[in-house]
């Protein structure tokens, strides 16, 4: 059940909407009951700007039941009548959690990122986010409204992952799962390796200059790749533990141009 987040009402009387088929009393009623009965009608949670704005009196002229067509509209006249609005803390979202205000130039107080930038010594910057995000998955599917998913990009150029976190203990968990994943390579799989790659869209002569300028462009250890034209194969003789990162960088590379 959705519910609107107000403080506790002590000696208050008047039962709080649960379902579409409630009915808000007439008379002189707190703001927050008809914030409830919009939060009901629309299944969106609504947080308060402080936490006696629920308080706030409003006038019901009659008995209003929530089923009634047009009701959530009714309910947001009645609010900005007295002088309470409801923002979208993230828009573009079918069910956004609403800020309920009386400053109507103000904006939801979202969560502040805090920005690391960690140089990767070991690994692709790539796999590492993807390890970074799949944690994030777990440790933020239930996080609050004001509150912001971690965000984790990798910096090819400069070889490192850029953190954006608002949360001091989740990002000191994901430096902790990053400093563990950016090790040195198991010993033997440093050493070079000879990988075939037959292309499959073009000819192998573009794709090896692509390919060439894209992992100068990455940075870090050298690969070397020779084109055997007649099978129209590339060679590439490149570390063991660096293969996948090329093999990925391939797979963006050789696609049909009218994908």
């Amino acid at each position: 059940m959705i519910t609107v987040v107000l403080a506790s009402w002590i000696g208050l009387m008047i039962p709080l909407p649960q379902t579409g088929e409630s009915v808000i009393p007439s008379g002189s009623i707190p703001a927050g009951i008809v914030l409830q009965g919009w939060s009901v009608l629309t299944e969106q949670q609504v947080i308060t700007e402080y936490s006696t704005l629920g308080h706030r009196p409003l006038k019901m002229i009659r008995p209003l039941r929530l089923s009634v067509p047009g009701c959530e509209i009714l309910l947001l006249g009645m609010l900005r009548s007295e002088g309470i609005e409801l923002k979208p803390i993230r828009r573009g979202l079918s069910k956004s959690a609403h800020w309920a205000t009386t400053d109507p130039s103000a904006s939801p107080p979202l969560a502040r990122y805090e920005v690391r930038v960690i140089r990767i010594e070991h690994v692709h910057p790539e796999p590492i986010c993807k390890l970074l995000r799949n944690e994030a998955g777990k440790r933020e599917a239930s996080i609050g409204p004001l509150d912001r998913r971690s965000r984790f990009v990798p910096d090819l150029r400069s070889g490192s992952v850029i953190i954006s976190c608002t949360s001091p203990a989740r990002l000191s968990r994901y430096l902790k799962l990053l400093a563990a994943a950016d090790r040195p390579p198991v010993a033997g799989t440093h050493r070079p390796v000879l990988r075939h790659w037959s292309t499959r869209f073009g000819r192998a002569s573009e794709l090896a200059l692509e390919l060439d300028q894209a992992w100068t462009d990455r940075g870090g250890v050298p690969i070397h790749v020779v084109l055997h034209e007649p099978s129209n194969t590339l060679l590439i003789r490149v570390p063991k533990h660096i293969w996948p990162a090329v093999q990925t960088l391939l797979e963006q590379l050789d696609r049909d141009s009218d994908f």
